[in-house]
């Protein structure tokens, strides 16, 4: 049975020179999450309606089974211990939840459809009820009014059955297994309408149901037999509920056995994506490493190849000067800070989405993908930034820079070694004015 549709947002985020594969279908989940939060975070006047459609819906399934049980009349122990007994085994059956791409459902066939031949059927929709509030407030005992009339919304699907089993006089036995199959469509029919009337109330595209829906009456479609063989099986109710409900059971132990593996695959995914960070991270300067700077520029390289006028690249060069000097003079302490200073400042001058890596020792990088920047302009900025660099122990932070860009080059391994020529050019001119 269809419980409706969440509405998480999903956000999504990249790990540095990281790349991964998105299937066809964890896209579609994206798609479909967002449109759903879109839906809730931004239309005010949709979520209005969707709460009347919520409290409509909810309550009038609520007035529908009160009423049928009142159109029953008064009826003997035997049939309320049975109503009893059949609301709790729902109740349990509800608890275990499946979940699906844009929503989820819940493992209680088999318990409705021995509730179809175990009650009067006008009082198959208020075992429902009844079940259904049993499960939630166990886990939510302060369930408000909207919540409540959410919850109750989804028993509309009994309906369907309940008018066919009545219609047809159908009884437990196989020779009913028609009738059986219509009314099992008819649950269907009826819990699609109420799950595209919510849609609409959203204003959400019903198509991005469509699969979580399928998903759903393949579930009920496979457990609806069980609860069928188990009235087949024997006249006491409770074995006929207990024998509905194994299933069920087995299903909430696979399930928190799944829940723990997905529990243990988050944990090693965080590991392996904290030792993937470390290992193109490097660890003085906390910018990228050598090990990523190749990674990307050679990514680069393959996305300008493949459309040069796409995906222009900028790659930047940079040396620290009289970092040996410091070193022999103020220690290696300092020198450390200088080669630090100097991240900072390519850090700062970086244009967003940039990479800034530190190559070896005193030389850095910046690669920027999409040329948001002339060369010439970002070789500026990286001198006036450090030009404005209070230093480290009286020594000014100092960079001797190379910058070239594709096009006019036409590969990005040309940029790199033009960048790190004119960087050496720029070292030696930089050296002789000082003399």
């Amino acid at each position: 049975m269809s419980r409706g549709t969440p509405a998480t947002d999903i956000s999504l985020g990249t790990v540095p020179l990281v790349t991964t594969a998105v299937e066809p279908s964890a896209m579609r989940a994206i798609e479909n999450a967002r449109s759903m939060a879109d839906a809730r975070a931004h239309r005010g006047r949709d979520l209005r309606r969707d709460r009347v459609s919520a409290t409509v819906l909810g309550y009038g399934f609520v007035v529908v089974a009160v009423a049928l049980a009142w159109l029953e009349g008064s009826f003997s122990g035997d049939i309320a211990t049975r109503l009893v007994l059949v609301a709790l085994a729902y109740a349990a059956a509800s608890r275990v939840v499946f979940e699906s791409v844009g929503g989820d459902a819940i493992a209680a066939q088999p318990v409705l459809v021995a509730a179809l031949f175990l009650l009067p059927l006008p009082l198959v929709p208020l075992a429902v009820l009844l079940g259904t509030t049993v499960a939630w407030l166990s886990q939510r005992p302060n369930l408000s009014g909207h919540e409540f009339a959410a919850e109750a919304l989804a028993g509309w699907h009994t309906l369907g059955p309940v008018a066919v089993l009545a219609a047809s006089g159908a009884t437990a036995s196989l020779s009913s297994w028609p009738w059986l199959l219509v009314a099992l469509v008819t649950q269907f029919l009826i819990d699609s309408i109420v799950a595209m009337t919510r849609c609409a109330a959203l204003g959400i595209p019903t198509s991005t149901l469509t699969r979580a829906l399928v998903w759903t009456y393949a579930i009920d479609a496979l457990l609806a037999p069980v609860g069928f063989a188990a009235v087949l099986a024997t006249d006491n109710v409770v074995l006929v509920l207990l024998l509905a409900c194994t299933p069920v059971g087995l299903l909430a132990l696979l399930a928190r056995d799944r829940a723990e593996h997905l529990e243990q695959a988050v944990t090693i995914s965080a590991a392996y994506e904290h030792a993937i960070g470390q290992a193109t991270t490097d660890a003085l300067t906390e910018v990228a490493n050598r090990r990523a700077w190749t990674e990307a520029t050679a990514r680069a390289a393959i996305e300008h190849a493949a459309d040069p006028a796409g995906h222009p690249v900028t790659v930047l060069i940079a040396d620290v000067d009289g970092l040996k000097a410091v070193n022999d003079s103020l220690g290696h302490d300092a020198g450390d800070n200088l080669i630090c200073a100097a991240a900072d400042v390519l850090r700062t001058a970086a244009p967003p989405g940039a990479l800034v890596a530190r190559l070896g020792g005193d030389e850095f990088g910046i690669l920027v993908i999409g040329g948001a920047a002339a060369s010439a302009e970002l070789a500026a900025k990286v001198r006036r930034l450090a030009a404005a660099h209070p230093g480290v122990r009286g020594h000014a932070v100092s960079l001797s820079i190379g910058v070239a860009s594709c096009p006019p080059l036409r590969a990005v391994e040309e940029a790199v070694v033009v960048a790190d020529h004119e960087s050496s050019v720029d070292k030696v001119t930089r050296r002789a004015q000082r003399r």
